[in-house]
């Protein structure tokens, strides 16, 4: 299991979150869930870093590689107080590395024994990859190295960003001028002076969401839509399908003219002209659809899939979610929401899976509500509250909200949150009693 540790940095004041298959980080807004999210996406991908040290050694130490990651993505230490982060990549086996400034604003950064030149020297005896014969060796023998080490298997990484509108709304010569941009941006970063270096992961995760969408968009257009692949219904495509254009309201199309949603035979709307909802979602809906049509092992970090649309469409998406984790053993979802409906279609997915559990014997009666292949484990499950300031002083600042014995999140949680909407209305009630009672 992995686990990530946060004390006093941003608007975290210390917070222990486990990352099962599913994890969801619900609190008002700035409450830190994006923050969260972005140090777990930054401790991930180290693993692929570590592939890049191995093949091009622009350093000797890729301690110096992480310390240099961290400065591009937050900024400078000097305009940043003490923190301490651990990430465990296993915690069984007490693997981690851990970032804490000190009070004279430098880096330390420790990682557990043995943790990379071990493998390195177990995996690579000798190497010094000086000669062609050694990369050739390099090659062969270092493949899976990084997945050792850092035991992540997954092989697409994507922290899909909120405002995912912006990659619809405007042309793809715009996004390429955008794309540019970014990307000068931050090789313009290097030659800046430490004090002068300042957060650029929102840049980072925008090239690497636009280098996404370029993908998708591409792969989508040699056959003008999702209806092409279905003929691979071995992995229940068709089923993926029927939820999207339920989402969508229609069916999705791309030729040279453009995207569009076909609302029927004879009528059509540019992607550009539909909804915020349907602009929001789409991205997300083809990403899920080409990663379960060619088997890729992903972690897919989500900032607030419900945006724009109604709850209904919300329990579709979160269902082909589900479909997604359940994919593939390897496959990592992480959302962040300020919706407690999100909390609510999960729990169902969660029910269903503990009512058959319970009694086998329902199976067949649950597969009519709630298709198997949506239900989720609750061994796989985490979900925490952020912030919490509107549920008193006492209420800590992260807590979990799955109860391991029910195997569901908890209901006092919902409860709460419905008494908190509700307290006005019965405020506004009983003045209304009064009014009559006189």
């Amino acid at each position: 299991m992995q686990k990530i540790i946060i004390k006093n940095f941003g608007p975290i004041q210390e917070a222990e979150i486990e990352l099962k298959k599913v994890l969801v980080l619900i609190g008002e807004q700035a409450s830190g869930k994006s923050t969260i999210a972005k140090l777990i996406y930054f401790f991930k991908t180290l693993r692929q870093d570590f592939s890049s040290f191995l093949f091009l050694r622009k350093s000797k130490d890729f301690v110096f590689e992480i310390q240099e990651k961290f400065y591009q993505y937050f900024g400078s230490p000097l305009y940043l107080q003490t923190f301490e982060i651990t990430f465990y990549y296993n915690v069984e086996t007490n693997k981690y590395i851990k970032l804490n400034l000190l009070s004279n604003k430098k880096l330390n950064i420790e990682v557990s024994n043995d943790f990379l030149n071990k493998g390195i020297d177990t995996e690579l005896p000798n190497w010094k990859g000086n000669s062609q014969l050694e990369v050739e060796y390099l090659l062969v023998k270092a493949t899976n190295l990084p997945d050792l080490l850092f035991e992540i298997n997954q092989k697409s990484l994507l922290f899909v960003i909120a405002g995912r509108n912006a990659t619809v709304n405007y042309s793809e010569l715009f996004e390429k001028y955008l794309f540019a941009h970014v990307q000068n941006k931050i090789e313009n970063y290097t030659s800046q002076s430490l004090a002068a270096k300042s957060q650029t992961i929102e840049e980072m995760l925008m090239l690497k969401f636009i280098e996404n969408v370029s993908y998708l968009q591409t792969f989508f257009r040699k056959n003008q839509g999702f209806d092409a692949y279905i003929k691979y219904d071995k992995i229940g495509l068709s089923l993926l399908k029927q939820k999207i254009e339920k989402i969508l309201k229609g069916k999705y199309s791309i030729d040279n003219a453009g995207e569009k949603i076909m609302l029927n035979e004879s009528q059509s709307v540019y992607l550009s002209q539909a909804s915020s909802g349907q602009q929001e979602v789409i991205r997300i809906l083809q990403d899920i659809f080409v990663l379960i049509l060619l088997d890729t092992k992903a972690l897919r970090i989500i900032e607030e899939p419900e945006a724009h649309l109604f709850p209904v469409a919300q329990k579709h998406l979160i269902e082909l979610l589900a479909y997604m984790v359940n994919h593939d053993e390897d496959n990592q979802l992480i959302i962040t929401t300020h919706s407690p409906y999100m909390l609510t279609i999960f729990n169902n997915l969660l029910f269903a899976d503990r009512v058959v559990e319970k009694n086998a014997a329902a199976e067949k009666e649950v597969n009519e509500i709630i298709e198997k292949a949506f239900w989720l484990k609750a061994s796989d499950f985490s979900a925490y509250s952020l912030g919490n300031q509107s549920f008193g002083e006492d209420a800590a600042y992260c807590e979990s909200i799955f109860n391991e014995k029910t195997g569901m999140i908890q209901q006092n949680y919902l409860d709460d949150v419905s008494e908190m909407l509700g307290s006005d209305f019965q405020a506004l009630m009983n003045i209304h009693a009064k009014t009559f009672a006189r």
